[in-house]
């Protein structure tokens, strides 16, 4: 992209939000991170450019925005992203000595098979995303404790794959690129 505009996505560094947009845009622009879709809004307002997830494969429309973009905004283009997700942990964690497991609930309901057989007993805790749930793990170094996020996410944050969640369907998000 020759536009050197900041790019607004949901945050914290290491988000699928993040992660897509790093593979969009080729590492060619800056990007800022908010902590809502509003605030992703806002700053397209301002004059920056929002990328947003538009459409899961197996969740359906992450959060109904195209009435909004489609009456305020221009949808530059789209881009499809593959979710795969595992579950880390500080150094030296065992998978079977989990008790906690923080994510995205949406997380969560995709790695149900998986977590109910592997780990029945874990305590799910919910966080406003994956990758704060990696932060927080990452951060608090809690015992027995682990988050269930992207891989990338996991690299970021210091904590090393204690296992990766096969998906029995693909798994996408669609994600899009939109200016004022």
């Amino acid at each position: 992209m020759k536009n050197k505009k900041k790019v607004y996505t949901l945050g914290p560094k290491g988000s699928f939000h993040h992660l897509a947009c790093v593979e969009y845009l080729g590492g060619q622009q800056e990007i800022e991170f908010c902590e809502s879709f509003a605030g992703v809004f806002e700053a397209v307002r301002a004059g920056h450019l929002g990328w947003i997830a538009l459409y899961n494969s197996l969740a359906g429309v992450v959060e109904n925005h195209e009435t909004e973009i489609e009456k305020n905004f221009t949808l530059l283009d789209e881009m499809d992203y593959e979710v795969k997700l595992c579950i880390c942990a500080a150094p030296k964690t065992k998978l079977k000595e989990l008790t906690k497991l923080y994510s995205h609930e949406k997380a969560f309901g995709e790695s149900k098979r998986f977590t109910s057989e592997k780990l029945p007993k874990v305590e799910f805790i919910k966080c406003p995303s994956t990758s704060h749930a990696a932060q927080k793990v990452a951060q608090e170094k809690e015992e027995n404790s682990a988050a269930i996020c992207h891989a990338e996410t996991a690299k970021f944050y210091g904590l090393e794959i204690l296992a990766n969640i096969p998906n029995k369907r693909k798994n996408e998000t669609s994600f899009g690129l939109f200016a004022g």
